[in-house]
């Protein structure tokens, strides 16, 4: 099924029973998004428990990535964090849950943040910034808290499930005063020109035609190119957002990225991997390594490490 915006679409244009099956576990979802934040830690780690046992192929993926980043870890360390990855990744999906169907004014207590001085400093300049990021399990949730710190544009990918995009398009339209579908580089522009925001997850293969390769823990992998070149063009500084679950909640750190960007497309993007084995290091179980980070080549041809 094509990927296609839905923010024209009506709900009667989803009624069809092709779509049953995603509406169902969207009643499921809006249930669950009202279990108090304990109960959702405790079950997002059975959940993510049984989802060990379940997906084999997501396993194999965590433990080939384990092997290439820690190759100083052996088997029982692997199959360690691989089990803390998909108890986190459990949890993560009871906290997007909250998110779609949720006020984020209930997470507001839970959460703390660092570095608004970073932004009102970035902000002042009046060019806008560039905020990168990482794929974390508490994206969605922590996503949420941003607007309540600054007005930030996010770049957003589109899903193959049309009822899936519906719900999460019109959610991200009522927390974030505008979001911006990745390929609309227009947007992004006229963001940074008005002095938001904009904000990318820069830390997943997107495929060899919009990237360079640069090393993320040792080994070369397609990186995006196009951050560096952003910043550059319009003089955007740059900010890192960190975040992640805590055990009381979740904490926000935004911090600006010196001598950033340079002229040069595979040093940038060797730096923003630097960055996110920086911010994975204290959090590795809540890092997205289920998802395969190294899967284009360098070499065409060459065999998938998966």
């Amino acid at each position: 099924m094509a990927k296609s915006s839905t923010l024209d679409k009506k709900l009667r244009d989803f009624i069809a029973p092709q779509h049953w099956p995603s509406w169902l576990f969207m009643g499921v979802a809006y249930l669950f998004s009202f279990l108090p934040w304990t109960l959702m830690q405790i079950f997002g780690k059975y959940l993510g428990l049984g989802l060990y046992y379940a997906a084999p192929r997501r396993r194999h993926i965590c433990d080939v990535n384990f092997q290439i980043c820690f190759p100083e870890m052996d088997k029982a360390a692997r199959k360690k964090l691989t089990k803390a990855h998909f108890e986190s990744m459990g949890k993560g999906i009871f906290e997007m849950f909250a998110s779609w169907f949720q006020d984020n004014e209930r997470f507001a207590s839970r959460t703390t943040m660092e570095g608004q001085d970073v932004i009102d400093d970035v902000l002042s300049r009046g060019r806008g910034c560039v905020l990168i990021s990482g794929h974390f399990s508490s994206l969605d949730l922590c996503g949420g808290q941003v607007p309540r710190f600054v007005d930030a544009h996010p770049i957003y990918k589109l899903q193959r499930n049309p009822v899936m995009n519906w719900v999460m398009e019109r959610q991200r339209k009522a927390i974030f005063s505008k979001t911006i579908e990745r390929s609309n580089m227009r947007e992004v522009l006229k963001s940074l020109k008005k002095n938001k925001p904009v904000w990318y997850a820069v830390d997943q293969d997107y495929g060899r035609q919009d990237s360079v390769f640069a090393p993320f823990y040792g080994r070369e992998c397609a990186t995006i190119a196009h951050i560096g070149r952003i910043a550059k063009m319009t003089n955007a500084p740059v900010v890192l957002y960190d975040y992640g679950r805590t055990p009381t909640g979740y904490h926000l750190v935004f911090r600006e990225v010196p001598n950033f960007p340079t002229a040069d497309d595979v040093e940038n993007a060797t730096r923003m991997n630097q960055l996110m084995e920086e911010v994975i290091a204290p959090k590795k179980e809540q890092y997205f390594w289920s998802h395969r980070r190294f899967k284009t080549q360098v070499e065409k041809g060459d065999p998938s490490p998966y």
